[in-house]
């Protein structure tokens, strides 16, 4: 019932759909396995064709009144895959964006904790973790290093005592396996019911420039609020056509009324 709701929804949403791609385009992608690196290819060379630059976190939520093209590909959580992609970011030229949990680093956490973390985060694939060498390789070649967590547990149903565990903990930590400031965020699960008013006031406070959600369909809404980067997952299991159409939806009223996505 519920699939079959999410469909009804997304469909009503297809037959209002954008004719173009929005001026400022954001992805989100999980693990990179090897099966769908032509498929990612395919994705960020459609916007490359059309002139969109990949951009940093700032870079993306500045003022709305520029006329360039900009892509925001970023990656959610701790995957090894990430490194072993190197070379397929630098073959593209793109900049990413990795949003980071910290509790699975591979060279100091157990095997418990790693499949813990991977049981949390519901991931059946190669249950292969970074270690923190590695994460220092990905921000030397130039990406950006954002902070997910520590173990990606959904902040909305933490005590506000946690969130130090959990946010705080993973900025440091990750400033010091790079070696500088750490100040964009990614919060867990990413839809507005898991993320709360006082936790959005924590994370400004703590120095946070941005924050990514996942709440896809929101990419023309008005650039109202630049601390906050919507994005849209890129579903490799689904057609190369239906992602495309899914970035040319606009859900900002079922999104806001719901709290949950409009595309399913």
């Amino acid at each position: 019932m519920k699939k079959r709701l999410s469909r009804v929804v997304r469909q009503a949403h297809v037959l209002f759909a954008a004719e173009h791609f929005s001026r400022r385009v954001a992805l989100y992608f999980h693990d990179l396995v090897p099966e769908y690196v032509g498929a990612f290819r395919d994705a960020v060379a459609t916007f490359l064709e059309l002139g969109y630059a990949t951009v940093d976190p700032s870079e993306y939520a500045q003022d709305a009144s520029d006329a360039s093209r900009k892509l925001f590909v970023s990656f959610d959580d701790n995957y090894r895959s990430w490194f072993e992609a190197l070379e397929i970011f630098d073959d593209l030229g793109i900049q990413c964006t990795f949003y980071v949990n910290t509790c699975p680093f591979r060279d100091v956490a157990s095997r418990s904790t790693i499949d813990a973390y991977f049981d949390r985060i519901r991931y059946t694939g190669d249950r292969t973790p970074l270690s923190r060498s590695e994460l220092r390789a990905i921000s030397d070649a130039g990406h950006n290093i954002g902070c997910h967590t520590h173990t990606h547990f959904r902040l909305s149903g933490l005590p506000k005592e946690k969130w130090f565990e959990e946010i705080d903990s993973c900025k440091a930590l990750l400033e010091d396996i790079v070696g500088h400031g750490v100040s964009d965020f990614s919060f867990p699960f990413g839809m507005r019911r898991h993320f709360s008013a006082p936790l959005r006031r924590y994370c400004r406070d703590l120095g946070f420039r941005t924050i990514a959600t996942a709440i896809p369909a929101q990419l023309y809404a008005p650039h109202v609020d630049p601390f906050f980067i919507h994005r849209t997952g890129w579903k490799f299991d689904r057609p190369y056509t239906e992602n495309l159409q899914n970035l040319k939806l606009d859900a900002r009223m079922f999104g806001a009324a719901f709290g949950r996505s409009a595309i399913g």
